[in-house]
């Protein structure tokens, strides 16, 4: 199980940098040009590997309306919000807001597949909720009271519960196709999806080389090995459990941000972070969770 824990951990390592690269691409072209240019290169890499590992590309028919489901959720949905956010707010801000994910897959988990939710596990994602709270207000809390955030955090948030929402139809359909099929079938059909609405106005403005090296790195190194890595974690661990890895999103962000884009977090978004990783710590520690309950107790028990 540790082997798919980490799959997991590299994973959001895989797509904090998404997040980086995609910063390198907005101004280019269109949030639906972007995801279009992402999932071709992520298709073509496919290829070669489910012709070497499955053989075939067919898939059950039961399977058809889950894929299809992913494909609009995951792919058209998720990253035509993910770039508009990346256009109206920072690197660090689109990787703290994606720690949401968890909240998503598990009320949609819920909804679909009654996965049930331990108070264990509800506390902890409470915990993470407050954590993104922090930063979303920027640790001024009357914020909150005037409704005053930047569009770009909304945008993410959209873009969050699509995620939750392509997970759960990636659980579906994963019951009858492999990871690796799901992964291509679901970028097929987003691909189709968005094809009428760009057709007739492709523009790619300046593009230069760190367009290109980004755009290799979304769609091969995110997309391709993120996403199968992504769907292999949801199949062995369940899709509640999987989701709390993206929590380490932020942490992964900061330290690419920086290196790459020279942005800094201020002092809530590390408090922020730092309660979030205490939620997923918490979520995914069953023996840490009752060590802290059973100190708590015995703490409690003491003379007076």
């Amino acid at each position: 199980m540790y082997f798919y824990y980490l799959l997991l951990l590299l994973t959001s390592f895989l797509w904090a940098g998404n997040f980086i690269a995609g910063k390198f691409m907005v101004g280019h072209a269109s949030s639906l040009v972007l995801t279009e240019i992402r999932w071709v290169i992520a298709i073509i890499a496919l290829v070669p590997i489910i012709f070497i590992k499955e053989k075939t590309f067919k898939f059950n028919r039961k399977a058809l309306l889950p894929l299809i489901g992913m494909g609009a959720t995951g792919i058209v949905i998720f990253n035509l919000f993910m770039f508009l956010a990346l256009k109206h707010t920072t690197a660090d801000n689109v990787g703290l807001i994606s720690t949401l994910n968890p909240i998503a897959i598990a009320i949609f988990s819920f909804i679909f597949f009654k996965e049930k939710l331990s108070p264990q596990k509800l506390f902890a994602i409470v915990i993470s909720f407050i954590g993104i709270i922090i930063v979303l207000s920027h640790g001024d809390f009357s914020r909150l009271l005037n409704l005053h955030f930047n569009m770009g955090d909304f945008y993410m948030i959209i873009a969050v519960a699509a995620w939750g929402l392509y997970s759960t139809f990636g659980k579906m359909a994963m019951n009858t196709v492999s990871p690796f099929l799901s992964t291509f079938w679901s970028g097929v059909f987003g691909v189709i999806m968005i094809l009428p609405f760009i057709s007739t106005d492709i523009k790619i403005v300046d593009a230069d080389s760190s367009f290109w090296i980004a755009s290799l790195y979304t769609g091969i190194g995110a997309t391709v090995l993120g996403m199968v890595f992504w769907n292999i974690g949801v199949k062995q661990v369940g899709s509640t459990m999987s989701g709390m890895f993206l929590n380490f999103n932020p942490i992964f962000t900061a330290g690419l941000a920086y290196v790459f884009l020279g942005e800094r977090m201020g002092a809530a978004q590390w408090t922020g972070a730092f309660i979030v990783i205490v939620g997923v710590l918490l979520f995914t520690n069953d023996t840490l969770f009752s060590k802290l309950t059973f100190h708590s107790k015995k703490v409690s028990k003491l003379p007076q």
